[in-house]
């Protein structure tokens, strides 16, 4: 008996969504499939690193036949608990796995279970056991299982959504968190798309233009360098080593390029100093990348405090005589902290950012880019649970008001 391996994951998949395996059993052995204890076996290995790190497996899973007769195995659980790092301190926050199948049935002349081949002996994947990756990220309806994310997310070579949209910055503002930028490249061994090269396109106010390119190195084999990082905002202290200057800099776009063809593209124009400090928000995206927006309007920051009371036993009761002080209080507090609420107002947007509130409202990692001068960034948890989404057509000019409580706490306890 053998076991066929009857659908399985691309090479990179989101982790938060579901990697199947199912496998079915060809070939016949006397007591096996028809037994009712008959089961699939799994092992399951998860590791980040090189390729060749991946050691003992971290899971094993059994599976009764269903209906079909097939044994359906859903791995992503497993291999999205092992992506504990955040999107700032992990920039390539990467995983590989691999998979390994048999079977066993009980046998009543033996009152013991027999596995494969007397022993847990598994059939890989494929020949020589194929490796697959796992991003930090999620899959959209009407997505199949298992889809190729080259075929279905126009934008994957820059992991982001945000192609759709002409982004607007200043001419101040970064991409820095904690070091990642904010165009991300997958730049990994895969069967999707990986772009070759990325070129930036300036236009100046005077109407003049420049261009320049960057090649990129494919095919790392180590997890941490499956996702590359380049600037994408004006004001990245690194911007001027690999794109056109930023002095009178109008509008801007990155193009990926799968050799000569241009297969995705990214636009920036440049805004002007607003009459509100804009309030810069980066959040992971669907990719377990950021992306940024910009709230130009009307911020407020409003500082809440709580407090717990209790009434003290006022007076001098262990002395000879009861008195007591005129600074003695019957109401004391002890427990007193403070959180902040961080309210922004968008400016006039454009309708395809609809789709990027709504995993601005789901991402599970923000940040207010507080000072880009020191890269001083405050946590933030999105408090708007519930967006009216506005269109064109309905609402003419769309505008949207964003509330997020700030995760420092003004005291320090820890």
């Amino acid at each position: 008996m053998a076991i066929t391996i009857l659908q399985k994951p691309g090479d990179i998949q989101s982790a938060q969504s579901p990697i199947v395996f199912s496998v079915i059993t060809s070939g016949s052995e006397a007591n096996a499939y028809t037994s009712s204890e008959f089961q699939y076996t799994a092992n399951l290995y998860i590791w980040s690193g090189t390729q060749s790190q991946s050691g003992s497996y971290l899971y094993q899973a059994r599976k009764f036949p269903n209906p079909s007769g097939s044994g359906i195995f859903d791995f992503s659980k497993f291999i999205n608990s092992t992506l504990t790092d955040l999107a700032a301190t992990n920039a390539s926050n990467i995983k590989y796995y691999k998979a390994e199948f048999g079977f066993q049935y009980y046998t009543s002349s033996t009152n013991s279970y027999v596995t494969q081949s007397g022993g847990l002996t598994p059939v890989t994947c494929s020949t020589g056991g194929t490796i697959f990756k796992a991003y930090d990220g999620y899959n959209l309806f009407p997505n199949s299982i298992n889809t190729t994310l080259s075929s279905s997310d126009s934008y994957w070579s820059f992991m982001t959504d945000m192609g759709s949209v002409t982004q607007s910055v200043l001419a101040t503002d970064t991409s820095n968190v904690s070091g990642s930028k904010g165009l991300n490249m997958w730049t990994g061994i895969s069967d999707n798309f990986v772009p070759s090269k990325i070129a930036c396109t300036a236009s100046y106010e005077n109407g003049s233009t420049a261009s320049l390119a960057t090649t990129l190195a494919t095919g790392s084999t180590t997890s941490s360098l499956q996702v590359k990082h380049l600037p994408s905002s004006p004001g990245d202290s690194d911007w001027a080593t690999y794109w056109p200057t930023t002095a009178s800099l109008s509008t801007y776009k990155f193009n990926a390029y799968s050799g000569s063809v241009v297969v995705a593209t990214l636009n920036y124009e440049i805004v002007c100093k607003h009459y509100y400090e804009p309030v810069r928000v980066a959040y992971k995206n669907r990719f377990g990348q950021f992306d940024f927006i910009n709230f130009y309007k009307r911020h407020n920051d409003t500082f809440n405090t709580e407090q717990r009371l209790y009434q003290p036993q006022i007076g001098t009761w262990e002395s000879s005589t009861l008195s007591y002080n005129q600074f003695q209080t019957s109401q004391q507090r002890y427990i007193v902290d403070a959180t902040q609420v961080l309210e922004c107002n968008t400016d006039f947007l454009e309708e395809g950012y609809n789709e990027l509130f709504k995993q601005l409202l789901v991402s599970d990692e923000i940040y207010w880019l507080y000072n880009q001068v020191t890269s001083v960034v405050k946590p933030l948890t999105i408090k708007t649970n519930s967006l009216q989404f506005k269109t064109g057509v309905n609402n003419k000019l769309i505008q949207y008001t964003i509330a997020f409580d700030i995760g420092q706490p003004y005291k320090l306890l820890l």
